[in-house]
């Protein structure tokens, strides 16, 4: 008969024992769908991601597979509804956006001006005064129309129309102010030729001086300034946008902008 030491019964009983109470433990240890305390850390990488059934993922934080840092929250479907960064037009431009069923942005912060609003477009309502039509000399000129809006986007555009009679040339001015007095944002003149004519003339330019949440006013002047006769100028539409460049962001932005970079 093998010689089985003495304590081999006892140590194998103990081995059932604990064997028994780790199953039991293991079996009776709560399911790892909650977090109580602390924290979960998404760091140097990789994505938490919630996803449907058929792999259509719904939601996901952290880094994307374009190497920035962003949320995404989607549909069903599986379309963005709602995305911080991950960004897929301007490089390292953290933008919020919101999205539509068919993928259209309809609300997002300005992806180069800092501060601004990119969508959506506003309209700016401008209002004429009895000087619209005028024969006026004078050397400031008559105001015709006048604007008032809190600044929300970074670019103005305003389309104007101006009629001179023939042999006439009518001069118009643009001016804002946001505190005391006006300063002269754009000039241009209109000529009638020969036969008298109607005009179009566009103003695009940033909001420069102007901080989001800005009330600001606009008004437009205008005068002969050669010939005589009556001219019309007509305000067709008016509105503030979201940059297209960085070339389009308002002075006070980009110095922001550089300051920032500098410290």
């Amino acid at each position: 008969m093998a010689n089985v030491p003495r304590d081999i019964t006892d140590r194998l009983r103990r081995l059932e024992t604990a064997l028994r109470e780790l199953s039991s433990a293991a079996n009776t240890a709560p399911a790892l769908d909650q977090i109580l305390d602390g924290d979960v850390v998404i760091g140097d990488g990789g994505q938490l991601r919630a996803e449907t059934p058929q792999g259509r993922r719904v939601f996901s934080v952290g880094q994307t597979p374009r190497d920035d840092w962003g949320v995404t929250l989607a549909r069903q479907t599986g379309a963005a509804a709602l995305t911080v960064g991950a960004d897929p037009e301007a490089d390292n431009a953290q933008v919020v956006r919101l999205f539509t069923r068919d993928g259209s942005t309809v609300v997002m912060d300005d992806p180069h001006a800092d501060g601004y609003l990119g969508l959506p477009i506003l309209p700016i309502p401008w209002q004429p005064t009895p000087a619209w039509q005028t024969a006026s000399r004078t050397t400031v000129g008559a105001v015709a129309w006048y604007a008032a809006s809190v600044v929300q986007s970074p670019v103005f555009h305003l389309i104007t129309e101006t009629y001179a009679p023939p042999r006439t040339t009518a001069a118009i001015a643009l001016e804002c102010a946001s505190g005391d007095g006006f300063a002269a944002w754009e000039n241009w003149t209109v000529a009638g030729g020969d036969d008298g004519a109607w005009t179009t003339h566009t103003v695009t330019r940033p909001m420069t001086g102007l901080p989001h949440g800005t009330s600001a006013t606009w008004r437009l002047r205008h005068r002969v300034s050669q010939g005589s006769g009556r001219i019309t100028t007509h305000v067709i539409g008016a509105y503030q946008r979201n940059t297209t460049s960085a070339d389009e962001v308002p002075a006070a932005a980009a110095s922001s902008e550089e300051n920032e970079g500098e410290n």
